[in-house]
């Protein structure tokens, strides 16, 4: 996908309006529709590999189509559905496949199945398509694509999809002629419509008179914004140029198609429909979703004008869906149906990398707008993932809406701080319970303004005000430098970052000046900007790449440690572990506190509640979500039948604090304890108390046979769980491994009880996120099994 500054800025108008959110989408739902729908074209496939609801060689675009719709929502492309229709795509070389759709659909399977096996014959389709396109000086088809080659005639239908087959081969590498690119963006500006009432939409066929089109559609408009999105995307220089040796950053552009893309925007915004094509009421309905669904994924925006785009399409597609055989029909062209409307649900299926935030009046916080597409668009390829970003305005987003994207990124020359104190106040507010629930922040400033710097300073002071959460510089040892790709060392740059919860939460990049104040290095947005996924200016200078290569690995260690490389669809969201029954437990809720210590007691602030909140929720257990952090000498110590306590760092108790705590584990209490992060001070520390509490007596292993490990109570019969365990060899990126382990935990006994549960493998880190990369522990949904359990047994013992 490709998102320009000149794109993004006619969103950011578009969409400058009320949102307004409807109920949330039910992701089991959506996931449910979709694997029916798979099904049941998996079920329609043919002994030879295709799909023939059409004849001739229409067959071999329906197929493609089909392929293309499977892997969208999940398919391996080895399985042998997949490989079966691959195979009687390959029997159709370029010449025979014939017609433009067919060849344009057939291209886009072969970019997206498997590119380098299908090199050549992704080069063939693009030379014939290049071949195909209508050439002819005055005619107001140049351009564009007809039905089948040789024509002078074209269609708008036709021309979408071989502007698309272009763009994939694009993308895998196959370079498409400028002279091509050229045409086809003087045909899609020249076709839009421009006259009262039809202004901004486009038709189905090029208008005689040169200008605009014969009728008016929203499926053709949709069409026309991706297809110009894509044309002009590929034509611009963007913002960050090279001259010689040199960068320069935040160049403003030119931007012809800027005021086109509004019109169209708004035309949408104003016809907006997910029960009917606008313009042709009542036919093509699921391509005209389809191509919806295609707009909202190159523009990365959740609402067109006042719709959620996607909860509308996605709640009327489950309605519409055949409850017995899983299919949508509309005519006879049942496998094309059901595919676009698998494309279309299929988009929720895409994890979001990350939420670039735009913020204040103007597009200052846009001066790079292709970094975050770019970065993206590097991340797939490294990590073998097909994701999605998003454009999120700070001020009218919600928590929640934050929380759809695990990083947040903050770039441009001006403050992000709002400009009265009241708006001041909820944004920081908003951001820290952003970073209470996991969430991680990055922050680029740019070279020529220090307002930026200023301001983000001042932001994250307001956000994180306890005078131990401060910027301080990263050093060489942190795996921000080494988390994906090594950074050569003279790329390495100052990073700074906020230690927060389990990990470093937010890492800024300062701008970098000499010493008289000159630049001395670009942003990471301008190298961002820089690396390009079409290159059609030729090789950067060898300094010039080192540079680009160097934004790029930074980038790429950020948010790779930021997510562990571990992105989550919203259905994978929902479903930690499988919901259990509701189990017969006493009346009324039961409270938990965690034990406070000079250890790191607050490390980890949203484990405990996390833990807490989805056992109520999940298993019915009445514990108050509430989880206070209580010193063994408070007077509230004894009320609480159950303690958590976690920490990183070496730690003692006081003698009070050595008594009370005896005496609450004499009396009935339980002790429940993990070292964050498997640190070996904490673990010693601990040890070492509780020899002085229990007068030398050991923490003993826990046996595999005990009743902490069984299900009597209500809880997950555990016999091995997935340990995390960081590795990192010199000059080589850090990774983690996962490991089946059987669980190891140790103990103190009181009256033949546990009173005291002791994990020197990190369990709070794991319930607070996904993990970090740097951290040896349990994953999130063993460190859930293991507390469920531990808490049960608590409640029954």
């Amino acid at each position: 996908m490709i998102l320009m500054r000149f794109l993004l800025f006619v969103v950011v108008m578009w969409a400058n309006v009320l949102l307004v959110s409807g109920q949330e989408l039910d992701p089991q739902q959506v996931r449910i529709a979709i694997e029916q729908g798979k099904q049941f074209l998996k079920n329609r496939q043919k002994l030879d590999g295709k799909w023939d609801e059409m004849s001739g060689d229409e067959r071999c675009g329906a197929t493609a189509l089909v392929i293309l719709a499977l892997i969208s929502c999940g398919e391996p492309r080895n399985s042998e559905v997949v490989q079966r229709g691959m195979k009687f795509l390959r029997a159709f070389p370029a010449e025979k496949a014939g017609r433009n759709y067919s060849l344009a659909l057939q291209t886009m399977a072969f970019c997206v199945v498997d590119p380098v096996k299908d090199k050549l014959l992704i080069r063939m389709n693009v030379a014939l398509l290049e071949k195909n396109q209508v050439r002819q000086k005055g005619n107001p088809h140049d351009g564009g694509w007809d039905y089948s080659p040789g024509s002078l005639r074209t269609d708008l239908s036709n021309s979408q999809f071989a502007i698309l087959a272009l763009y994939e081969a694009e993308r895998v590498g196959v370079k498409v002629s400028h002279d091509t690119w050229f045409h086809a963006y003087r045909y899609w500006s020249d076709t839009q419509n421009d006259g009262t009432p039809s202004t901004g939409s486009w038709g189905y066929v090029p208008a005689s008179s040169g200008k605009g089109s014969t009728d008016q559609r929203g499926s053709m408009t949709c069409a026309g914004l991706a297809s110009l999105i894509i044309t002009s995307g590929v034509l611009e220089k963007g913002s960050a140029v090279v001259v010689g040796e040199r960068i320069i950053c935040f160049q403003k552009q030119n931007k012809p198609a800027a005021d086109k893309l509004r019109l169209g925007f708004k035309w949408i915004a104003d016809h907006f429909s997910v029960s009917k094509n606008p313009g042709i009421e009542g036919t093509y309905l699921y391509y005209y979703l389809y191509a919806l669904e295609r707009v909202g994924r190159m523009t990365n925006q959740r609402f067109i004008g006042k719709h959620d785009w996607y909860r509308e399409g996605t709640d009327k597609l489950i309605n519409l869906q055949d409850k017995v055989d899983g299919s949508w029909r509309e005519g006879v062209l049942i496998d094309s149906q059901t595919a676009m409307a698998l494309l279309f649900l299929s988009k929720g299926r895409r994890p979001v990398l990350l939420a670039k935030m735009q913020y204040g009046d103007d597009d200052s916080w846009n001066l790079h707008p292709n970094d975050a597409n770019n970065l993206t668009f590097h991340v797939e390829r490294r990590w073998s993932m097909d994701l999605t970003w998003q454009v999120v305005d700070i001020q009218r987003a919600s928590v929640d809406d934050l929380l759809q994207s695990p990083v947040l990124y903050f770039s441009g020359n001006t403050s992000p701080l709002p400009s009265t104190d009241r708006d001041s106040r909820l944004l920081a507010r908003k951001l820290r319970s952003y970073l209470d629930q996991g969430g991680f922040i990055f922050a680029d400033a740019q070279s020529n303004d220090k307002t930026f710097d200023t301001g983000f300073r001042e932001l994250m002071r307001r956000v994180l005000p306890e005078p131990e959460f401060q910027l301080s510089l990263l050093d060489r040892s942190h795996p921000i430098w080494s988390a994906d790709k090594i950074i050569e060392p003279e790329q390495i740059r100052p990073i700074e970052g906020i230690n927060f919860g389990c990990r470093t939460s937010v890492v800024y990049i300062p701008p970098v000046r000499g010493k008289s104040g000159e630049i001395e290095r670009p942003s990471i947005s301008c190298l961002l900007e820089l690396a390009k996924i079409f290159q059609r200016d030729g090789v950067y200078p060898v300094v010039v790449q080192r540079q680009v290569d160097a934004g790029v690995g930074i980038g790429l260690n950020i948010l790779a440690y930021a997510t562990n490389r571990e992105l989550r669809t919203k259905d994978q969201m929902s479903k930690d572990l499988d919901k259990k029954e509701t189990q017969e437990l006493p009346r009324g809720h039961i409270f938990a506190a965690v034990l406070d210590h000079g250890g790191g007691a607050g490390v980890a602030p949203r484990a405990v509640p996390n833990l807490l909140n989805w056992s109520e929720a999940n298993i019915g257990f009445p514990v108050e979500a509430k989880a206070e952090l209580v010193g063994a000498t408070n007077k509230k110590f004894f009320d609480y039948p159950i303690y958590f306590m976690h920490g990183r760092s070496k730690f003692s108790f006081t003698k009070e604090e050595r008594d009370n705590l005896k005496k609450y584990l004499l009396s009935g209490g339980l002790l429940f304890v993990n070292s964050i992060c498997s640190t070996k001070a904490f673990t010693d520390s601990f040890q070492t108390e509780m020899k002085e509490i229990f007068n030398d007596k050991q923490l003993l292993p826990i046996q595999s046979d005990d009743l902490l490990f069984k299900n009597d109570f209500g809880g997950y019969a555990i016999k091995t769980l997935e340990l995390r365990v960081p590795e990192r060899a010199p000059n080589k990126p850090m990774t983690t491994q996962k490991r089946s382990v059987e669980p190891e935990l140790y103990g103190i006994k009181v009256n033949d009880r546990w009173a005291v549960i002791f994990s020197p493998n990190d369990i709070s880190c794991a319930l607070e996120s996904a993990g970090t990369l740097e951290c040896r522990g349990y994953t999130r949904d063993a460190a859930l099994k293991l507390s469920v359990n531990v808490l049960l047994y608590a409640l029954e013992k």
